[in-house]
């Protein structure tokens, strides 16, 4: 009876010796799995912060401007314009190109003039060429003599010019994009 004891407590060593190596292997698979899991979310958490550091530097890039106003009309700053009048739809900032709508209302005709930033000397000596400053702009007449409207433009800006010295009001809404030059 002793030696079927012994045996019995064999059986049952080796028993309690197998499920503790089990628990042991499960608690160990556990653990790694966990580890695995844990680096898994920092992976996922690291790539989402990249995402959003890249989705701000495209916003910085390409960036929805729009804004609405009521004006009274200014002397124009161009060179050789300055008896002239206009309403800054949309001024120029250094590196800038905007692409949008301008919606209008004015109380005297004038024309609606997108303008872009020459960085060269234009070699075509066709082109008007507007002196502000230290810089040149070539205008793009996109409306001539009218009172309200809705135009598309592209350029480092928009404004109404007015050749007549007359004071003029307006109200107007610009829905534009801002790109930052090359």
């Amino acid at each position: 009876m002793d030696i079927k004891l012994n045996n019995d407590n064999k059986e049952i060593g080796h028993g309690l010796f197998i499920a503790g190596l089990t628990i042991l292997t499960l608690a160990i698979i556990s653990q790694t799995v966990f580890v695995e899991s844990v680096n898994t979310v920092l992976a996922q958490q690291q790539q989402q912060q990249q995402q959003q550091q890249q989705s701000q530097v495209e916003v910085e890039e390409e960036k929805e401007v729009g804004q609405q106003g009521n004006q009274t009309s200014i002397a124009h700053n161009a060179k050789g314009h300055e008896s002239h009048q206009v309403i800054i739809f949309q001024d120029s900032s250094d590196g800038l190109t905007y692409s949008g709508t301008v919606t209008f209302n004015l109380s005297k005709p004038a024309d609606v003039i997108s303008f872009e930033e020459v960085t060269e000397d234009p070699t075509n000596a066709t082109k008007k060429i507007w002196e502000v400053g230290d810089k040149k702009y070539v205008p793009n007449t996109l409306l001539k003599n009218v009172t309200n409207g809705s135009v598309n433009f592209n350029g480092s800006g928009i404004l109404a010019h007015s050749t007549q010295d007359d004071v003029y009001t307006g109200s107007y809404t610009v829905n534009d994009t801002a790109t930052r030059n090359p």
